[in-house]
């Protein structure tokens, strides 16, 4: 078995990299294979991500044929944030053999030692808004979209290399059609909204959402400044992160909680889901995919909750409740069924402790591993 790093900058290269997933999931139901662009953007040293850090990329093979991948990352604006040595893993795939697994893994840990980083943890992608964790709870279920799926047996895995817990992160799952939120919580959003001079913005147009993004980003920035897999976002990753959500959002679904000097003091995203629609495409865009996708876009009964969060400061005077009544008012008007409350942190305790005072069930759960090199 050899295992070496891509040249990134061959095309070639690159995309087989990107469609291994593709092979190796190929008979699973649950498999979304997204477009080889999103993919190969990953890999694409001229992102944002690349202006700061670095990162590298192994594969596996046998006799030609690809057997697994690993991306391993020294995210040097993480590490000086938070005065670490940390190295991450990201975009593991390999099949079920644990000498594939273990060889991918010394490549990868070989690679950190050598800058001098003493620990690895993920899987943890580039920008916080990339999905994180390996799924250990809900492989039932199909993914939401940009979170990771993986066979159970990669955390087998995990374990025989001596992997530990870090953190997880646990998904709900909310059915419009049987949830009912509590009239207090209603209340209390009106009660809040009028007491503390606060509204909801909300947008028709694309073009409108595009000039918020920096701002409704340094919201982020303050909302997740404790949580543990914060990290200030850059200008430049800004710009690239508004592009990934305008392609996948309705405007009218993206809300923000303004104060009255229209400060941004709280957000929730919501995003189209178009898994089911990319199953049907194979992943594929050319030559009809496209016409699918945007079918799909207007056609899909499910929405993924993939934001919401609102400054410490009106947390304790029920800010919270804000969002979920504008949560419930999304799915109602938008004719919803299903909603998929994407990866909560363990940390996050008044959100998972809101989440089951709605009755809202988990569902899914990724893990963060870590091991020290």
């Amino acid at each position: 078995m050899k295992i070496y790093p891509i040249n990134t900058r061959r095309r070639s290269e690159a995309r087989r990299f990107v469609d291994f997933p593709n092979q190796l999931y190929r008979h699973c139901p649950q498999w979304v294979p997204y477009p080889a662009a999103d993919g190969l953007a990953q890999l694409n040293r001229n992102n944002a991500y690349f202006e700061h850090s670095d990162a590298d990329f192994f594969v596996a093979e046998k006799n030609g044929q690809m057997l697994g991948r690993i991306c391993v990352m020294e995210n040097r604006h993480y590490n000086e944030y938070h005065r670490a040595d940390h190295a991450f893993f990201f975009l593991f795939d390999a099949v079920d053999d644990s000498t594939v697994a273990r060889g991918l893994f010394e490549a990868a840990i070989e690679w950190a030692r050598k800058r001098w980083l003493t620990k690895i943890i993920g899987p943890k992608g580039f920008v916080p808004f990339d999905g994180m964790g390996m799924l250990t709870k809900g492989f039932e279920h199909r993914p939401a979209m940009g979170v990771p799926y993986n066979f159970a047996y990669y955390n087998r895995f995990m374990t025989e290399l001596g992997f530990e817990k870090e953190i997880d992160f646990t998904s709900f799952y909310l059915n419009s059609r049987q949830f009912d939120m509590p009239d207090r919580v209603r209340r209390a959003a009106e009660w809040v909204k009028k007491r503390r001079h606060l509204r909801v913005k909300t947008f028709t147009g694309k073009a409108e959402l595009r000039r918020w993004i920096p701002t409704l980003v340094d919201t982020y920035n303050q909302v997740f400044v404790n949580n543990w897999e914060y990290v200030p976002v850059t200008p430049a990753e800004t710009e690239e992160l508004g592009g990934r959500m305008l392609q996948i959002v309705d405007p009218e679904h993206i809300k923000l909680v303004l104060d009255r000097d229209d400060r941004v003091v709280g957000f929730l995203l919501t995003f189209l889901d178009i898994g089911e629609t990319l199953q049907q495409t194979g992943g594929r865009l050319l030559p009809f995919g496209w016409l699918k996708l945007l079918r799909g876009l207007h056609q899909t009964p499910w929405v993924n909750i993939n934001g919401m969060g609102i400054l410490e400061e009106y947390r304790g005077l029920g800010g919270n409740a804000i969002l979920y009544a504008e949560l419930e008012k999304t799915l109602r008007q938008g004719s919803f069924e299903h909603a998929d409350l994407v990866q909560m942190a363990d940390s996050v305790t008044y959100m998972l402790a809101d989440m089951e005072t709605m009755g809202v069930r988990p569902y899914k759960v990724h893990r963060i591993y870590r091991r020290e090199i």
